[in-house]
């Protein structure tokens, strides 16, 4: 019987067809700050710093890291505020 292969945030689970397919999520990520080469700050989940320099996906389109510290962008206040206007935006 051949495998499945499950791909989930770089967390892997193999598996039989025919069987239930599962996925394992990590909860030890961490939030990071990624600062670009032109000063540009974004947020980023990982595991670790090279975690972060590995997967980041700016490099896809040409943004390059400057630097990556542990911390948060936004607070979690400030988080839900931004989630509460996007949804109310959304609406219009």
């Amino acid at each position: 019987m051949s495998s499945v292969f499950v791909n989930n945030l770089n967390n892997y689970t193999l598996d039989k067809l025919g069987f239930s397919c599962y996925i394992i999520t990590m909860k030890d990520n961490k939030d990071f700050i990624v600062t670009t080469k032109n000063g540009t700050r974004w947020a980023a989940t990982g595991r670790s710093i090279e975690d972060v320099s590995r997967n980041w996906w700016g490099s896809q389109i040409g943004l390059e890291i400057a630097s990556i510290e542990l911390g948060r962008l936004f607070t979690h206040e400030e988080e839900e505020e931004l989630r509460k206007e996007k949804i109310e935006m959304m609406s219009w």
